[in-house]
């Protein structure tokens, strides 16, 4: 029988990994900084794992990274696939024969996966016999060398840290919620941050978001009646305040039809950088 065609990279390899994946800087930033985004987490005591496979060489192989987390109703697997060879023959080989991914369920997504690898993707799920659904976002990115001005807050408002307490609301008004969401979004608060903006007068949540794994920014919400305030370009400021103290590039992806979202992040500073696709099935949300 034909073993795995993926092989674990240790952790103590890691190191090799993140020099190639500087080169051109930003162009391969995502999966470079989720390995370090994780081992924040890992220090901060997370349940879930990291594992991080390769299909040839460290330079020029393709890597695949799987995020995992076991809850008692679902279980949970993002995963990124990527190489910097612009040939994806060698892609499209590795995922017809791995078998690590659990194609036949519905419990995992291909997470902010590069435009380019689309179509190579989804030839493999046609003849897995695979029903997925994809949604193409644009990828925007806060660039390293521009300063960032913040916008001066009102004083019957204040900004806070998100904490556990906070989870449950965060996850109800969160468009793509499904079954395990609130556990999802309670361990990213834990292992890493969230901003909310508050009323000052009885501490209501009127604007947040999240960081997630990936080390962008995510979740972001606010309450309807307080749009139009600049509120979300205040979280947003903070938010890349934050990524910044914690050496991550500022990045966050938004839906090709969601022009309120995308004028507010470009309001605050963000530019288009690419195309992202989020891939999974679709039952994915139930």
């Amino acid at each position: 029988m034909e073993g795995e065609i993926f092989q674990e990279v240790k952790e103590e390899n890691f190191a090799k990994v993140l020099e190639v994946l500087k080169q051109d800087w930003p162009k391969h930033f995502m999966l470079y900084q989720t390995i370090k985004v994780f081992e924040e987490y890992k220090k901060a005591g997370t349940e879930w794992k990291h594992n991080l496979y390769v299909y040839g060489d460290l330079e020029t192989g393709v890597y695949l990274q799987r995020i995992s987390a076991e809850y008692p109703n679902r279980n949970i697997n993002l995963l990124y696939v990527y190489t910097t060879n612009p040939d994806l023959t060698e892609l499209k080989k590795g995922l017809m024969k791995t078998t690590i991914i659990p194609w036949h369920t519905h419990e995992y997504m291909f997470e902010m996966t590069p435009n380019s690898e689309l179509d190579v993707i989804q030839e493999v799920l046609t003849t897995k016999n695979v029903t997925c659904d994809a949604r193409t976002n644009t990828l925007f990115i806060y660039p390293p060398e521009k300063d960032l001005q913040m916008n001066p807050l009102p004083e019957d408002v204040y900004v806070d840290k998100l904490d556990v307490s906070h989870a449950a609301e965060v996850n109800r008004n969160w468009p793509h919620r499904h079954t395990g969401s609130e556990l999802m979004l309670t361990e990213h608060i834990l292992r890493n941050f969230g901003i909310g903006l508050f009323r000052r007068s009885d501490k209501k949540l009127l604007s947040s978001a999240l960081s997630k794994h990936t080390g962008g920014l995510f979740v972001m919400y606010t309450e309807p009646e307080f749009r139009g305030k600049g509120y979300a370009v205040i979280v947003v400021q903070h938010m890349i305040q934050e990524c910044r103290k914690r050496g991550r590039l500022p990045f966050c992806t938004v839906l090709l039809n969601n022009k309120a979202s995308q004028n507010m992040f470009t309001k605050a500073g963000f530019e288009p950088y690419t195309l992202a696709e989020y891939i999974y099935p679709s039952n994915y949300f139930c």
